[in-house]
């Protein structure tokens, strides 16, 4: 096998691949030995009749793309070993140049990770955004917290806004019921708007043992098209009525629901929690904007194929969430009314930075040395595994090679924030 390179005007690398007629007839018989039991011709038993027999039969080229594939893994990962500065980032396009009983003659057009040229990325100055804890945000958590031991008590009186009612209800259109306009025993907090249009509204007023249609039209937008806009009777009917009744904020329900002994002390403590998350999220954020001055300091010309992968990333990711969440990709492109490839354009723009963001990063990490060691990954796996610690060797018995590539990719990044934070201003 000989080959040469170049660097093409698009920053792309050309390997010009050429086999000889010897190692192209290898590679050819290397296919017919793998396909052979694929094909029959009378007079010879399936998986023995002769290659010439098989090509005479099929044609000449029978077992040629096989053989292509064959000599493309061989050889491309051959070519890779011995040029170290060739690093792809998207599989290469593939050209046959040539093809003969004399040999083969490949194209290899290869996109390969950009040069990075850093700018300024130490001595940066962020302003950290100031952190005050407002006396509304402290009174809105301990009002959450008063939510949270609620009780919910039968009333004998009509209904107000903010009680839960528990109703019986069968929905209809033009005098016909429709899937999942029934239920039972159903608690109905009133003035959540759960319910499409005005239907908890006329429900106010109304008290146990009351009856009544309720009349409502469903949204044009709604997400079962078969009632999309139009309008529908609900008969229901209320089987009880409840109102939220609320623990009084004093010493005694601090003491309840805390470890704290009075209402001050819960009251100081929830304050220091606010003002921990706000300052946690302020060290985020200074942390985001450095990151994206270093980025906009840098110089990248990001590869679209790069691009086009964390496209590809991005969608596998969210079609994932979504799954969490009991919903298909192709029920979400529905109901917004969209496609996937509108999808993918809208996330051009984010995928291209998340990826200029990732080369600048892995340049400045290779640039200032920055290496995750047995140590570092032995502190990390102990972590929380203090009394019985593991050693290098039996973590990396224990975790799978994705594992142990996680581990080290966040002691990576977790050393390299350090290194940004300790250069720069923040």
């Amino acid at each position: 096998m000989k080959y040469t390179k170049k660097v093409l005007e698009d920053k792309r690398v050309q390997i010009d691949l050429a086999l000889d007629a010897k190692e192209w007839e290898e590679a050819v018989q290397a296919a017919y030995e793998k396909n052979k039991g694929k094909y029959s011709v009378q007079g010879f038993r399936k998986g023995h009749t002769p290659r010439k027999v098989l090509e005479k039969t099929y044609g000449s080229s029978l077992f040629y793309d096989e053989a292509i594939d064959g000599c493309f893994y061989r050889y491309y990962f051959e070519v890779l070993s011995k040029e170290k500065s060739i690093e792809p980032v998207a599989a290469p396009d593939i050209e046959i140049k040539s093809i003969s009983e004399k040999g083969l003659e490949l194209v290899l057009k290869i996109t390969v990770k950009p040069e990075v040229e850093l700018g300024e990325y130490k001595g940066l100055k962020v302003e950290k955004t100031a952190v005050k804890v407002t006396k509304e945000e402290v009174d809105k958590e301990l009002q959450g917290l008063l939510e949270s031991q609620v009780k919910y008590v039968e009333v004998e009186r009509e209904i107000k806004n903010g009680d839960t009612a528990t109703i019986d209800f069968s929905g209809s259109i033009d005098g016909v019921k429709f899937d999942g306009g029934t239920a039972t025993d159903f608690d109905l907090e009133i003035g959540s708007k759960s319910f499409i249009d005005t239907f908890e509204d006329q429900l106010v007023g109304l008290k146990k043992g009351d009856k009544k249609d309720v009349k409502v039209t469903f949204p044009k937008e709604y997400h079962e098209p078969s009632l999309a806009g139009k309008p529908a009777v609900f008969a229901v009917e209320i089987k009880e009525v409840k109102e939220k009744q609320y623990p009084e904020l004093n010493d005694t329900f601090a003491s309840e629901v805390s470890e704290h002994n009075t209402l001050k002390e819960l009251t100081d403590a929830t304050k220091a929690k606010i003002k921990d998350a706000k300052e946690k999220e302020a060290a985020a954020q200074a942390e985001n904007k450095l990151i994206d001055m270093i980025v906009d300091n840098a110089k990248v010309e990001v590869p679209q194929a790069m691009v086009e992968q964390q496209v590809e990333d991005f969608i596998k990711d969210f079609e994932y969430r979504l799954s969490y969440q009991g919903l298909s990709l192709q029920g979400y492109l529905q109901y917004a009314n969209t496609t996937i490839e509108e999808l993918k354009k809208s996330r051009q723009e984010d995928a291209k930075r998340t990826v200029k963001t990732r080369l600048v990063l892995e340049q400045i990490i290779t640039k200032e040395k920055i290496e995750v060691t047995d140590k570092d990954l032995e502190d990390k796996f102990n972590e929380h595994n203090k009394e019985k610690p593991k050693s290098i060797k039996e973590i990396k018995k224990t975790l799978n090679p994705e594992q142990l590539n996680y581990f080290e990719n966040s002691i990576l990044l977790n050393k390299l924030m350090k290194f940004l934070k300790d250069n720069n201003n923040m």
